[in-house]
């Protein structure tokens, strides 16, 4: 089943390759370049997840509009990292080294399945 994943990258060529590598995987792909563009996104679109990274100017922004919005605070945010960066536990991330690892947190819950 299909998933849409907002990507948040200013970088528009590590943008398109994350964009063309979860096509590949069979997911849906919207994409914004700061923390502004993506929740206007996020409110306007069901999304399964959040995909940016931690050099993204916005980043904290990111993170605080997401966890602090009432519609929005639900979804997983998750950065692709294969140096294991030292993340702030309040950011509640969900860090991975590679795509193939965003299955395991886009797969439903065992509760949700009839």
């Amino acid at each position: 089943m299909s998933k849409t994943i907002l990507v948040v990258e200013d970088v528009n060529e590590i943008s398109s390759q994350m964009c063309n590598i979860l096509r590949e995987k069979g997911h849906e792909t919207l994409s914004a370049t700061n923390a502004g563009e993506a929740i206007q996104i996020a409110e306007n679109n069901p999304l399964a997840m959040i995909l940016t990274d931690l050099d993204l100017p916005t980043f904290d922004a990111l993170v605080e509009q997401v966890r602090s919005h009432k519609d929005l605070n639900t979804i997983p945010i998750a950065i692709i990292d294969i140096n294991h960066p030292n993340v702030n536990v309040e950011h509640r991330l969900n860090v991975f080294s590679d795509f193939s690892q965003l299955d395991a947190l886009l797969a439903p819950s065992p509760r949700n399945q009839a």
